[in-house]
């Protein structure tokens, strides 16, 4: 006559027995997961053996993961301290590398608002100016107008070159060399 093992079992996916469910040495199968546990004498419930298929490519994977073996990624906010591998820095710093792939906490020292700007632009970050002689047509954003004719604005923020009308008369004068008209009338 034939014996029969008839372990401990279970079907439901992802239970895990405990240390009150089997007794050193004994075992349980999860008939959903595919997976054989024991104890063992440190009191320990560990995986003896589990089934892998051919195809797992499309098996769904979870914990700190999403999507499938063959397309796993790394879930939203499950990346922290401790999965980084380093020691926690302190509030509002930084994390650096020194490019030989360790990883630290660093404060940033940097003051940019007395930083020296240049080009276009004189003085600090802090205090930043337009230098002279640096707004063209370019800057204005308007098209450039012929000979004699003046900058107009429409009231609503739109700048343009216009002729002068009849019966208005011109203005010119001259400081440092920069000669303005001016509209009178």
């Amino acid at each position: 006559m034939a014996i029969v093992l008839k372990p401990k079992k279970s079907e439901t996916a992802s239970a895990v027995p405990t240390t009150s469910d089997l007794a050193v040495g004994e075992i349980c199968v999860n008939v959903a997961d595919r997976k054989i546990y024991t104890r063992k004498s440190n009191n320990s419930i560990v995986i003896v053996g589990s089934h892998i298929e051919t195809d797992v490519g499309g098996t769904s994977v979870g914990g700190d993961v999403t999507g499938t073996v063959s397309n796993i990624q790394i879930g939203s906010n499950k990346v922290g301290i401790t999965e980084l591998n380093v020691s926690d820095g302190s509030a509002g710093q930084y994390l650096t590398t020194n490019g030989s792939g360790t990883l630290s906490f660093a404060t940033d020292n940097t003051n940019v608002l007395g930083t020296a700007v240049g080009g276009d632009v004189t003085g600090t970050v802090s205090n930043i100016q337009i230098g002279s002689n640096k707004v063209g047509i370019t800057e204005l954003n308007v098209s450039d107008g012929t000979n004699g004719q003046v900058l107009k604005t429409n009231g609503s923020g739109t700048l343009s070159f216009t002729t002068i009308s009849s019966g208005v008369s011109e203005a010119t004068a001259t400081s440092k060399a920069v000669t303005m008209a001016i509209a009178l009338g």
